[in-house]
């Protein structure tokens, strides 16, 4: 029987021999590195993005790997496990004792501003779908390390309970499949409890025309686990039916300054970094989102990345929102007083998914 294995094993690898050097005959270009670049986000992605699009034959190589992958039964793939439909990435990187440092520097943050401070930690899918992880793979559960980090907050802080409403509706659209990271409606149910906390009422899906702005989406988790046979994802949108309150986004990054009039940057969907369409994802310090809502409070958010996606929803309540990325202000080396002032907001939420929360280096820079 080994032999037997063996031998499948050697002619797998022949073929891909085969399959390689017959795929670099038919090797060709497949874009402008000029307009490749024009339309990535930094250097980096470009070259990414270029890789991709030339890589010979990928359908075949992704097509072949899954085939032997199923073949010997295996499911994990570094740090990306594959359920039934979907791939879901186990974090083992999280520390409890990075959580706990990190908790005191929001706590610090709320004993130096007058301002009321929130705070909501959000499961990722692996917290969600945990039930369809082996147990061996899974260590302390994400509603219990939210638990944890919400019991070490000061008093001044008011938590808010994402998990609940994912959980509940983990049956439908909330996570995306190839990508660790949330969906359009995944940020709805988070918006509807955190926007109650905040003291606001939510806005129903019907006051929202749904727009498709991708329908065959495969994300970050499928290019790096080459797992073929998963349905794709999409990317919804929504728009207000009445009147879109957004008057101007402006993003800064050092003296790199971007200007729109929607929280919606389409440009990204030609890029490799598809949910950037999400106020352009992470590749900015800060994010002022101006709307046309005289009287209404103003919001601080200081980000993770789960944020870009639920801010389109906040714009309906507040006539000035903030996001601080302090991932941003570690790469400018600036500490969170340089880029904005937190008392003059109505409102600061922190926001992070726990993984991300748990193994940040960059909270120091809340001062």
């Amino acid at each position: 029987m080994k032999r037997f294995s063996d031998g499948i094993t050697v002619a797998a690898f022949f073929a891909i021999l085969a399959m390689f050097a017959v795929s670099v005959i038919f090797f060709r270009d497949n874009g402008s590195i000029k307009q490749i670049v024009a339309d990535e986000p930094d250097m980096r992605s470009a070259v990414t993005h270029q890789i991709e699009r030339s890589f010979p034959l990928k359908n075949n190589w992704h097509s072949m790997h899954d085939d032997i992958m199923l073949f010997t039964g295996r499911r994990l793939f570094g740090d990306i496990y594959l359920t039934d439909d979907r791939l879901v990435r186990v974090d083992n990187s999280v520390s409890e004792d990075k959580m706990i440092m990190n908790i005191a520097y929001v706590n610090e943050l709320a004993a130096n501003t007058e301002s009321p401070i929130y705070m909501m930690l959000v499961p990722t899918a692996a917290g969600v779908y945990g039930d369809n992880i082996p147990e061996a793979l899974m260590g302390k559960s994400q509603r219990e390390m939210i638990n944890d980090a919400y019991m070490q907050l000061d008093r001044r802080i008011a938590s808010i309970d994402a998990f609940y409403p994912l959980y509940s509706a983990k049956d439908e659209y909330v996570y995306y499949r190839t990508e660790d990271l949330w969906t359009s409606f995944g940020a709805y149910y988070a918006y509807c409890e955190s926007i109650k906390t905040l003291g606001e009422s939510p806005k129903t899906l019907e006051n929202y025309d749904q727009e498709y702005a991708l329908t065959a989406f495969y994300g970050d988790m499928y290019s790096r686990a080459m797992v073929s046979g998963l349905d794709p994802d999409r990317i919804n949108i929504f728009r207000s039916k009445v009147h879109s309150p957004v008057k101007s986004v402006v993003l800064t990054k050092g003296n790199d300054v971007k200007e729109a009039d929607s929280v919606y940057f389409k440009s990204a969907l030609k890029t490799s970094s598809k949910t950037d369409i999400f106020l352009m994802g992470d590749h900015y310090t800060k994010c002022d989102i101006y709307n046309d809502l005289p009287g209404s409070p103003t919001l601080l958010i200081i980000k993770g990345s789960f944020a870009n996606t639920i801010v389109p929803y906040y714009t309906a309540h507040y006539r000035k929102i903030t996001m601080v990325d302090p991932d941003g202000l570690k790469a400018e080396g600036k500490d969170l007083s340089e880029v904005v002032d937190p008392d003059e907001y109505d409102r600061i939420l922190v926001l992070y998914d726990i993984d991300s929360f748990s193994t940040s280096d960059s909270l120091t820079f809340l001062k």
